[in-house]
Parts: structure tokens; sequence; C-alpha cells
């Protein structure tokens, strides 16, 4: 039966990549045929796993680009699904039929949520963990759901990688007996002095819960925090970032990476990336030359012009108000007369429902200087409701139904525009834009 699911994972795939699909399907059909095919694989001896709220995809892609750009042989999902039957489909295609490894590196994007049906079965040798935040209310709940689920799934001997400066992923690793790193930034121009957003997560201790005290916020409760009754504090970090260029960030105050992303988020995944490949044992130049103005498979910023004034393009993740305030944090302090547009076409296009009560997480109250403020999409009236409760004039916020006719009411308004957008309206925005310049 063995021979049978895998001969059949393998010409389903084989099949199913003439016509660009079928990502996860092999993985389905084999599982269907021999529900233990996943143990039955023979497994390299590194496994990378990425996991967490937000972060993964780039990170994992960062990741995989490196050791592919060194020599080494590595297989990664970071085009496919992160559930278990794009796991096995990604075993599939790098294994022989004897299901022997064809690769020394697995690099794995897991879904937070099948962390435990995945790692039971497939152990990562090193875990990174972006954090853990709100996320997908009507799927996830209280982010205590997916933290049980992440914690009940590391196994004792990984070697976790993790973002020191949320307070959430930093309590998860507490009684981790294998190695843990920990990697996060210091304080910066964007930096919040103190806990002032709309989506905060962990307030109170998780040890003794009195409140933790913050010297500064990255975003949310993610910064340099501790408790002003026990010893919980931000760990010493092992990987920092210590300073802010204008061509990138220093890493521990020597390590210079280019980027061409200013978003806060993006040299979080960068960090992370550094970290695990430092842990390792990449060297340093091989790490540092493929990072530098990576592209990334999603384009989440973008600069163009039009007719003379500057758009920048932020994508974020609906569900996630987490993505979406890193934007507004990004043009707080913009200074001038702001143009912002806010949209998405969609919710998920996994699942079926329409709940927009993340909104309410953005901090929208944090942008200044509005001149008009844009709601696009077919929720523009959802995301109109939000904004009226803000100290943004009612008489400056306009409801555009259509994205594409965008470009339709921008003659209206005045200074820089910046397009909060989900991942894909970007593309009817941009066609609507007629001839722009992509710098």
């Amino acid at each position: 039966m063995k021979y049978i699911s895998v001969l059949t994972g393998k010409i389903s795939m084989f099949i199913l990549e003439k016509f660009g699909r079928g990502s996860s399907m092999p993985g389905a059909i084999a599982r269907k045929l021999d529900r233990n095919i996943i143990n039955k694989f023979e497994l390299p001896k590194t496994i990378i796993a990425v996991t967490g709220s937000s972060g993964k995809t780039s990170t994992a892609y960062m990741i995989y680009h490196v050791l592919k750009e060194n020599g080494y042989k590595v297989a990664s999902n970071i085009k496919g699904s992160n559930l278990l039957d794009g796991t096995i489909s990604l075993l599939l295609k790098n294994s022989t039929l004897s299901l022997k490894s064809k690769v020394d590196v697995l690099v794995l994007e897991v879904d937070e949520r099948y962390t435990k049906q995945i790692f039971d079965h497939v152990e990562p040798t090193h875990i990174v963990l972006s954090n853990i935040t709100r996320d997908q209310p009507p799927r996830h709940g209280d982010y205590k759901k997916v933290y049980n689920v992440i914690k009940s799934a590391i196994p004792k001997n990984a070697c976790l990688i993790i973002n020191g400066d949320d307070p959430i992923s930093t309590t998860l690793s507490l009684d981790h007996e294998g190695q843990k790193i920990y990697y996060g930034m210091t304080k910066n121009k964007d930096s919040y002095e103190g806990l002032v957003s709309n989506c905060l997560d962990m307030v109170y201790c998780p040890k003794c819960n009195h409140r933790l005290e913050f010297d500064y916020v990255e975003y949310s409760n993610v910064g340099k925090y501790k408790c002003s009754n026990c010893e919980f504090e931000r760990p010493k970090l092992d990987y920092e970032i210590t300073a802010f260029k204008k061509d990138g960030v220093l890493i521990n105050d020597k390590t210079l990476i280019k980027t061409n992303y200013q978003m806060l988020y993006f040299n979080y995944n960068v960090l992370a990336a550094y970290a695990l490949l430092s842990e390792i044992k990449v060297a340093e130049k091989k790490i540092i030359e493929p990072l530098n103005n990576i592209e990334l498979l999603n384009q989440r910023f973008e600069v163009i012009d039009y007719k003379g004034r500057k758009i920048e393009i932020m994508n974020g993740k609906c569900e996630n108000a987490i993505s979406f305030n890193q934007a507004i944090n990004h043009i707080r302090n913009k200074q001038g007369k702001k143009t912002i547009i806010f949209g998405f076409e969609y919710i998920s296009k996994r699942y079926s429902y329409k709940d927009v009560s993340w909104l309410y997480d953005i901090d929208f109250e944090f942008i200044s200087n509005v001149d008009k403020f844009i709601c696009v999409g077919p929720f523009a009236s959802d995301i109109a409701s939000r904004i009226y409760i803000t100290d943004i004039n009612k008489e400056d916020i306009i409801m555009v139904k259509n994205v594409e006719d965008t470009a339709k009411v921008l003659d209206q308004t005045e200074g820089n525009i910046y397009a909060i957008l989900n991942m894909g309206t970007e593309k009817p925005f941009i066609k609507g834009l007629g001839d722009i310049n992509e710098n």
C-alpha cells in the first residue's frame, strides 16, 4: 500500500503541476490511500519550522533563499499549503519512490493551529516563532488557544528561535528544555512610549499577574518589558537590531543587512532569518549577500509615482489588526498632508465568514494630518463606520465600492498617498491608476 500511495501521489503531483495547481492535493490523495504515509518518510537531518501569527511566509522564504543560494539541497513549502496535506506533498516531491529524502534541509512554514498535527510526525530540529497575537477571531478565538497548541507541539529538544520582544512568545519558552535563542530590536524613531494600542493581548505578567511595565513598544504589546513585581522580563537578546540605517538595519552593532522595505515587521523577519541561519552555522558573509535587497514572493511594500505624487502601497493580512497596525505605524510620523486609502476585496479566501470586528483593533486614531480617508472595496461602509469614531472629519471620509475606481477621487485629495490594502487588492487598485511609474 505504501508504494501505491507514493506512486499515485507522485503521478497526481506531475499532472496537477502541469496545470499550475495542486500544492496539497497530492498529499491528500496519498494520505487517503495510506493514512500513516507521513510516518514512513526518511526525513533530512535538519528540519526548520517557521510558525506564528504573522511573518511566516516571508521569514521561511528568506531562510530557503539563503540556503538555496549557498548550494544546500533544500526544500520548502513557501509556495504551497502550510497544513498537513501540503507537508505530505512537499515530502513526496522531495523523496524517492522508497521515501528516501533527496534534500539535506527542510524549511516548513507551518500554520500555527496545525503545529501539533505536523510536529508529531515531522519533528523539527529548529523552530522560528515570530509572534503570537490576536488573529482571525472567528477561527482562533482568544490568542491563548493558539498559544496552547504551539506549546503542546514543541519537541523538548528543538532549538527555539523566539521573538524576545513578544512577551507571549517568551512565556511559551520559559519551561522549554532545549536551546533558546532570542531576537528583538532596540528603541527607534517609530517606537511608542507605552501601551497605547487598541490591540493588546498581554498586559499582565504571566507569572504573578502584576501589570507589565514597558520601556518602549514597537507595536501592540511587543517591545521591552518587565514585571513590576517579579523577575519576568524581556530576556537578554542574542540577536538584536541595534540601529536603523538609511539603507538597512544593523544587527548586534556589526552586521548591516540592506533592505528595500521600510516596514517594521519586515525587519523582524529579516532578523529572525538571520538568527536561524547563524545558529545552523551558515557563514555570515553567505547570509548577508543573499539577504541584501531580497525581493519577496508576495510584495508587501511598493512605491509608485502617480501624477507627480508618491503612492506607498502596504499590503496587510485581513483578520489580523497587527498587520495593518504596522502599516499605520509606518505612516504616523510622516510629515505633511496625507491621503489614506484603506480597503480589501475579501476577508478570507479560506473561510466564508464575514467578521469585521478586528477593524476596531486597528489603531486608526494614530494617523495625523489626514486630508482624505478613502474607504475602498465591498466593505467600504464597514470601514467608514470604524473611521467615523476617530477624530477624522466625517466630511473627509470617502467611500469607493469598486477598488478600480479609486483614481477617480484622488484628484480631490492632497499630499502623499498611503494605500493600506490586503494582498491581491493592490492589483485592481494599480490597474485603475492607468499608466504609472514604479520605483
